[in-house]
């Protein structure tokens, strides 16, 4: 989409949202699939529910993603939370576009974050990277001292 066309539909349009696919998935506590519409769609095989969600994509450095999300069926949702482990996953996997074409995204995948439940019984997922990744590891010098029978 052009800068040009985005200020159109902001403009002519009223409000405009991007209506993402998302897909949370764990190995044992299956997989949800919605898509933020009123209406649910078929992609690649695989039904999206409608749901009411704002999300957010991380920047460069993989911090600050977010979901919150509210579904017509809560009690799947919560049931998916209390089941799912550190497996889960979540896949932000297209875009619906204004046409009804849904544009495949490849890059947005999320495994690490925690989720807290809103007064309106909305569900807050706060997406971060894999901070395993930021550790200082300390490297040791191998020396007589250090190990004197293989030095």
């Amino acid at each position: 989409m052009t800068t040009q066309q985005i200020y159109k539909l902001l403009f002519e349009g009223g409000n405009y949202s991007k209506p993402y696919l998302i897909k949370l998935s764990h190995p044992t506590a299956g997989t949800l699939r919605f898509i933020n519409n009123n209406e649910p769609i078929f992609f690649a095989d695989e039904y999206y529910a409608p749901a009411n969600f704002n999300y957010t994509r991380p920047n460069n450095k993989g911090d600050n993603g977010s979901l919150s999300i509210t579904s017509i069926n809560n009690e799947e949702l919560f049931a998916f939370v209390e089941n799912a482990d550190y497996q889960y996953q979540m896949n932000v996997t297209g875009l619906l576009m204004k046409s009804g074409d849904v544009q495949k995204i490849k890059i947005y995948r999320h495994f690490y974050g925690h989720v807290s439940m809103g007064e309106d019984w909305e569900l807050n997922f706060s997406l971060g990277k894999d901070d395993r990744l930021d550790m200082n590891l300390l490297a040791q010098k191998y020396d007589t001292n250090m190990n004197p029978g293989n030095a």
